[in-house]
């Protein structure tokens, strides 16, 4: 396969005050009828604690697989192992292959901080990685952007984000994911990555496009596209 597509929420805040379900149902019709993502997954911060199961239920007429990040707000409104058993997920932290790319799903908000990758999760990381050839294409989604913050000098996000990234090195990461703080998002290169913070869902939903050469994020209805182009090692399947 050499055009991944991943369909991505972030920061969907349901609830009374906030009803998003017509937002959702817009985003699973696009899904399910024009963009016809790989995957589809919702990068945290979902809903208020009574609501989950009414937003989860337009969430999960996604056609395509669904994935899910935990947000801050969810582990202190609803916490971890609730939100979990109600969407139907076994895991905090996981990864899969989509014919060339290896996509990465982690959380980031344990500890004191709700903003933390503790060492179990890094050392995970650690052996995924290792299972994985070094010029395999790698993007990570995580609630919290990774270094979005310190580049634009803005205080926030991962509280060891240096040691996460150091997990990383010698590998072939493209792209980061997340959402959390910036109501339109942005994106910051470092080091010939592409770390992007996606627009919270009142704003718009993502369209994500990955082949070996080129990595595309279609906001639409906020305005916002991204087309980077890839220098990244040939893979072959």
């Amino acid at each position: 396969m050499e055009i991944v597509r991943i369909g991505a929420i972030t920061d969907v805040h349901h609830g009374p005050e906030n009803d998003m379900r017509d937002y959702m149902r817009k985003f699973v019709h696009d899904m399910n009828n024009n963009f016809l993502p790989d995957l589809v997954v919702e990068l945290g911060d979902f809903c208020d604690p009574e609501e989950l199961n009414n937003i989860n239920d337009e969430f999960s007429k996604s056609k395509a697989p669904r994935y899910y990040v935990m947000g801050n707000h969810d582990v202190t409104e609803i916490g971890r192992a609730e939100f979990k058993r109600k969407v139907g997920i076994d895991y905090d932290w996981t990864s899969v292959n989509i014919g060339f790319l290896h996509i990465i799903f982690l959380d980031g908000t344990w500890g004191e901080s709700h903003a933390h990758i503790p060492r179990e999760e890094l050392e995970w990381l650690e052996q995924d990685l290792g299972d994985i050839p070094k010029t395999q294409p790698i993007i990570v989604f995580c609630h919290y952007p990774i270094r979005f913050y310190e580049h634009f000098g803005i205080s926030g996000g991962l509280d060891n984000e240096d040691e996460l990234m150091s997990v990383f090195d010698g590998y072939n990461l493209i792209a980061t994911f997340g959402g959390h703080y910036p109501y339109y998002g942005g994106y910051a290169e470092v080091n010939g990555v592409y770390h992007i913070a996606l627009c919270k869902m009142r704003a718009s939903y993502a369209k994500i496009t990955v082949t070996p050469t080129k990595l595309e994020v279609d906001e639409g209805d906020a305005g916002i596209y991204y087309h980077f182009n890839l220098n990244t090692k040939l893979f072959v399947i």
